[in-house]
Order: structure tokens, then sequence, then C-alpha cells
């Protein structure tokens, strides 16, 4: 169970926002800095990045549209990692065959039509030093967040005795990348940016997160056709039917039942019960449990007092798990159930230990959002 991966796709389904105020600042000396307003430098905002992103994908495009290698081109895909890197892949029936012969030679037809969207084997892949004149606004947003990496997610404050050099938006950096991936796709479809390819007829464009089940559950749906996505998935047409039909069978269970059934399911991607088997996430869970509502949030309320009431070590994948669900439904819930969290932050309030300041903060953030 990863539910960090439930925020990406709550993200990038227009069901949470981007977080994080301020700006992170680098100066002449080399240190990375907090500053809560934009100082007189070159500033990066979210839009700045997506708008270089996108205009490095246009370049990038329409310099392999004239190379030699512009013949049967069936896949454009942007890649935002959990780096914080890009990447541009895009790939052609020669090129698959060529990798088909000299890696795979003896691969069946099933092996090869896997193979053929598998981005690692694609035969173009360019980078944002590819990306012309926007490159150094790519990249350098890709080095700011590997020293974000290994500093304290509160830097120091920037004070008036420093010198900022360039200054990017911090909410950038909350997975917000991915977003930018996710709107550039469809941003270049808009802009017909793919016409002067020579596509194949099943020709797919996609973000991806590199989180496959992620990227193919939610993300690649977000630009590939319904029937095209499932003529080049054909598995997941099948995938896709027997999740409905889990679904259908729980639809007169209680939200007891629903939620028994599902934190069972939650413990290894390997369980037969996971969605994890149907190419399916936590997130398409919570969100077939939106529908009980107040029902939801009342007992996931009740669940988490008898939980913190037991202890927090060894519950706490059932915690979070409820924590999360309660964030899909409290928008719609009343007072009482409000007031009942409040009395769980009262609780984890009066420890100290880094587990209960967590959760805590994670209730705070959802009764701040509804």
């Amino acid at each position: 169970m990863n539910l960090y991966y439930t925020g990406i796709c709550q993200l990038l389904d227009g069901n949470k926002a981007l977080k994080g105020e301020g700006y992170y600042v680098k100066t002449d000396d080399n240190r990375l800095l907090y500053s809560e307003s934009a100082q007189e430098t070159k500033t990066v905002t979210f839009q700045d990045l997506e708008d270089a992103l996108f205009e490095g994908c246009k370049k990038i495009i329409n310099n392999f549209s004239i190379s030699k290698n512009n013949t049967d081109v069936y896949a454009f895909n942007l890649y935002a990692d959990e780096y914080n890197s890009f990447y541009v892949y895009m790939n052609t029936i020669a090129g698959l065959e060529n990798t088909v012969k000299k890696h795979y030679p003896n691969y069946s037809d099933e092996q090869i039509q896997s193979l053929k969207y598998n981005q690692g084997d694609f035969a173009f892949q360019f980078y944002p030093s590819d990306m012309g004149e926007v490159a150094s606004t790519v990249e350098g947003f890709e080095r700011m967040a590997s020293d974000l990496s290994y500093e304290d997610e509160e830097t120091e404050e920037f004070s008036s005795d420093d010198v900022p050099v360039v200054a990017y938006e911090k909410k950038i950096f909350k997975d917000g990348h991915y977003l930018a991936a996710l709107n550039v796709v469809k941003r270049l479809a808009e802009a017909d940016a793919f016409s002067n390819l020579n596509k194949t007829e099943d020709f797919i464009y996609y973000a991806a997160t590199g989180h496959d089940y992620n990227d193919y559950s939610l993300v690649m749906r977000k630009t590939i056709d319904p029937e095209l996505f499932y003529q080049c998935f054909p598995d997941l047409r099948v995938k896709d039917e027997e999740f409905k039909s889990i679904l259908v069978q729980q639809a007169n269970n209680s939200v007891e039942e629903c939620l028994d059934y599902w934190v069972e399911a939650f413990k290894s991607e390997f369980n037969e019960k996971s969605p994890y088997q149907y190419t399916k996430t936590e997130y398409n869970v919570f969100l077939s449990l939106e529908r009980y509502g107040r029902e939801l949030a009342k007992e996931c309320v009740s669940r988490l007092h008898q939980k913190l009431g037991d202890g927090l070590e060894d519950n706490l994948d059932e915690i979070f798990i409820y924590v999360k669900a309660l964030e899909f439904v409290v928008h719609n819930s009343d007072d009482e159930i409000k007031n009942s969290c409040k009395l769980i932050l009262e609780t984890l309030d009066n420890e100290s230990d880094e587990i209960s300041v967590s959760i805590s903060k994670d209730i705070k953030e959802i009764l701040n959002a509804a």
C-alpha cells in the first residue's frame, strides 16, 4: 500500500490543488533558501515551467518531423519521474522492429505487444537539453529539485543580505511537475503539434509518472480515446470489466463491509483482492467509496478513535487508510463529524512523536479543505 500515489492521482484528476506557498531561491553563493514572496530576480512559476515544457516539446517534435526517422510514429510520451526529471519518448514501427530484432528475437506476438509501449525500449529518447531556448528553465527546475532532496523540508529563510539568482514557485516541487507534464500533453494535442509527424492510425500521446498502475488506470486515459486505449491495451478492457464486477457485487454492501474488504485488499498488491490485480489503484477504490458520503466519514472517524486508542504502531496502515478515505468525503459531512475529527486532533496533539504529528497534520489539512 502506498497512499502517496493516491495523492498524485487526486491532483491529476482535478480533485486536489497544488500545495506550497512561497518560493525557493538560489543565491549567488549557491545556497537554497525559502522566501514568502518573489524576489527581484528571475522567477519561475508553475505556469512558466508548463509553458517552457510545452515549447520544448514542440521543438523536439518539429525537429523529429524533419528527420529521416519520421515514419510510422505510433507513440509520444512526456515522462515526469519521481526524481523530478523530464524525458520525451517517441517510437516508430521501424524502431520497435529493430529493438525486437536486436534484444528480443524470441519474443511472441503477445510479448511484442507489451514491449511496444514500454518507454525504456523506445528507440528515441530526448532530454530537456534538446528543448532549445527553454532548456534552461526546465533544467533549472531539475537541478533545484535535486538540491531540495538533500535539504530539510523547511529550508533557511531568505534575508535582505542574500543575493538571489533565481526563484522557483514552491508548489511546483509538491508533485506539480506531474501536473505540468499532463497539462502539456493536452496542450500539444489542442495546438495540433503532432500534425507534422508521419503517424500510424493507432498513434497515441500521453503523459506518464513512472508508476505503471497510476499511468494505466488514470493518466494515460486522460489523453487517449477509450476505444483506441483498448485497441492498444486489449487486456485492460478485460481487467476493467472484472473490476466493475467487483464493485457491482459490493453495491448493496454496508459501509462497514466495504471498508473491511478493501482494508484487507490493501495489505499487499499481490493479495487476490488487491485492486492492482485489475491494474487499478487505491485511488480507484476511494472513488468507489465516495457513494457512502456521510456514512463513510462517520465510520472512518469511529475507527480512527478506536485504532488510536489501541496504539499507533500496530495500526498505522489502517489509520492512514481511514484518514485518506475521510479526505474524499469530509466536505459533505456535518458539524458532528468535524467535531469528532477535532477530538481526534486533541488526542494526537498531546503526543510529540513524529507519527502522531504527521497524522494530525493530515487531518488538519482535510478539515481546512472542508
